[in-house]
């Protein structure tokens, strides 16, 4: 999974990949909820990336601790974006 990439859950939804980081070894991004038009909506959620016999798999992350560092990162990059202009 890479930035800027659509990906679509089981059940159908679709999330629009914003930002990633890396936590302990482990890849995760911070989405957006995409509505039918695939336009973005006010939900967001943080996957992380699973890689399992050479498939990729999402899971939802829920855990407060682990939120907390990622939130944390991600604003500092979106922050780094808005300096840069991008």
């Amino acid at each position: 999974m890479k930035v800027d990439e659509i990906i679509t859950l089981a059940n159908n939804q679709k999330y629009g990949l914003l930002l990633e980081s890396e936590l302990t070894e482990e890849d995760y991004f911070l989405a957006v909820l995409l509505n039918e038009k695939e336009e973005p909506t006010n939900t967001f959620a943080v996957f992380e990336q699973i890689i399992k016999d050479g498939k990729i798999f999402t899971k939802k992350i829920k855990d407060p601790f682990i939120l907390n560092q990622l939130i944390n990162d991600f604003r500092l990059q979106q922050e780094d974006l808005a300096e840069n202009g991008e």
